[in-house]
Protein backbone atom coordinates (compact mmCIF):
# COMPACT_ATOMS: atom_id res chain seq x y z
CA UNK A 1 0.00 0.00 0.00
CA UNK A 2 3.19 2.85 0.62
CA UNK A 3 4.33 2.01 -2.86
CA UNK A 4 1.18 2.72 -4.58
CA UNK A 5 0.36 5.57 -2.24
CA UNK A 6 4.14 7.00 -3.00
CA UNK A 7 2.97 6.43 -6.80
CA UNK A 8 -0.06 7.86 -6.52
CA UNK A 9 1.70 11.06 -4.95
CA UNK A 10 3.90 11.35 -7.96
CA UNK A 11 0.90 11.12 -10.09
CA UNK A 12 -0.64 13.74 -8.41
CA UNK A 13 2.53 16.47 -8.63
CA UNK A 14 2.89 16.05 -12.00
CA UNK A 15 -0.58 16.44 -13.14
CA UNK A 16 0.08 19.77 -13.52
CA UNK A 17 2.14 18.83 -16.66
CA UNK A 18 0.06 16.73 -18.18
CA UNK A 19 -2.38 19.04 -18.52
CA UNK A 20 -0.71 21.44 -20.25
CA UNK A 21 0.99 19.00 -22.54
CA UNK A 22 -2.49 17.35 -23.26
CA UNK A 23 -3.63 18.04 -26.63
CA UNK A 24 -6.60 19.78 -25.37
CA UNK A 25 -7.06 23.83 -24.34
CA UNK A 26 -8.47 24.27 -20.83
CA UNK A 27 -11.57 25.61 -22.12
CA UNK A 28 -12.42 21.86 -23.34
CA UNK A 29 -11.30 20.42 -20.48
CA UNK A 30 -13.18 22.57 -18.17
CA UNK A 31 -16.28 21.90 -20.12
CA UNK A 32 -16.27 18.65 -20.16
CA UNK A 33 -15.46 18.13 -16.76
CA UNK A 34 -17.70 20.47 -15.76
CA UNK A 35 -15.41 22.88 -13.80
CA UNK A 36 -15.71 26.14 -14.01
CA UNK A 37 -12.55 27.91 -15.92
CA UNK A 38 -10.82 29.96 -13.77
CA UNK A 39 -11.34 27.31 -11.15
CA UNK A 40 -9.39 24.51 -13.49
CA UNK A 41 -6.47 27.65 -13.96
CA UNK A 42 -6.13 28.12 -10.22
CA UNK A 43 -6.48 23.85 -9.80
CA UNK A 44 -2.83 23.75 -12.68
CA UNK A 45 -1.40 26.96 -11.14
CA UNK A 46 -2.02 25.57 -7.55
CA UNK A 47 -1.60 22.01 -8.68
CA UNK A 48 -4.46 20.42 -6.29
CA UNK A 49 -6.57 18.07 -7.78
CA UNK A 50 -9.04 15.65 -5.90
CA UNK A 51 -8.35 12.16 -6.81
CA UNK A 52 -11.69 11.82 -8.59
CA UNK A 53 -10.91 15.61 -10.78
CA UNK A 54 -7.54 13.28 -12.11
CA UNK A 55 -9.96 10.39 -12.98
CA UNK A 56 -12.14 12.62 -14.43
CA UNK A 57 -9.61 14.79 -16.08
CA UNK A 58 -7.56 11.71 -17.45
CA UNK A 59 -10.97 10.34 -18.89
CA UNK A 60 -11.36 13.57 -20.68
CA UNK A 61 -7.26 14.08 -21.85
CA UNK A 62 -6.70 9.92 -22.60
CA UNK A 63 -9.67 8.40 -23.73
CA UNK A 64 -8.01 5.03 -25.17
CA UNK A 65 -5.15 4.88 -21.66
CA UNK A 66 -8.51 5.49 -19.53
CA UNK A 67 -10.08 2.69 -21.20
CA UNK A 68 -7.41 0.44 -21.55
CA UNK A 69 -6.53 0.77 -17.56
CA UNK A 70 -10.55 0.03 -16.50
CA UNK A 71 -10.97 -3.19 -19.03
CA UNK A 72 -7.44 -4.17 -18.04
CA UNK A 73 -8.48 -3.67 -13.53
CA UNK A 74 -11.89 -5.21 -14.60
CA UNK A 75 -10.22 -8.45 -16.28
CA UNK A 76 -7.63 -9.09 -13.37
CA UNK A 77 -11.17 -8.85 -10.77
CA UNK A 78 -12.32 -11.35 -13.10
CA UNK A 79 -9.65 -13.78 -13.46
CA UNK A 80 -9.82 -13.28 -9.52
CA UNK A 81 -13.05 -13.82 -8.71
CA UNK A 82 -12.68 -16.90 -11.43
CA UNK A 83 -9.57 -18.77 -9.60
CA UNK A 84 -11.79 -18.09 -6.26
CA UNK A 85 -14.75 -19.94 -7.49
CA UNK A 86 -17.26 -17.40 -7.97
CA UNK A 87 -18.71 -17.27 -11.34
CA UNK A 88 -22.23 -18.70 -12.60
CA UNK A 89 -22.00 -21.84 -14.49
CA UNK A 90 -23.91 -21.52 -18.24
CA UNK A 91 -26.44 -24.12 -17.30
CA UNK A 92 -27.51 -21.77 -13.49
CA UNK A 93 -27.58 -18.65 -15.73
CA UNK A 94 -30.79 -18.38 -17.51
CA UNK A 95 -31.58 -15.46 -19.72
CA UNK A 96 -35.59 -14.54 -19.70
CA UNK A 97 -36.28 -11.26 -21.49
CA UNK A 98 -39.68 -10.58 -20.39
CA UNK A 99 -38.63 -11.16 -16.72
CA UNK A 100 -35.85 -8.66 -17.02
CA UNK A 101 -38.58 -6.15 -18.88
CA UNK A 102 -40.71 -6.93 -16.39
CA UNK A 103 -38.59 -6.00 -13.51
CA UNK A 104 -38.20 -2.20 -15.11
CA UNK A 105 -41.11 -1.41 -15.17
Amino acid sequence: MIVELIETKKIVSNFDKTILESPYKAEYISAKANIPLPTLYRKIRENKFTIDEILLILEIIQPEQYQFEILSQNIKIAEEQFRNGEFIAEEDFVFDVDTILANRK
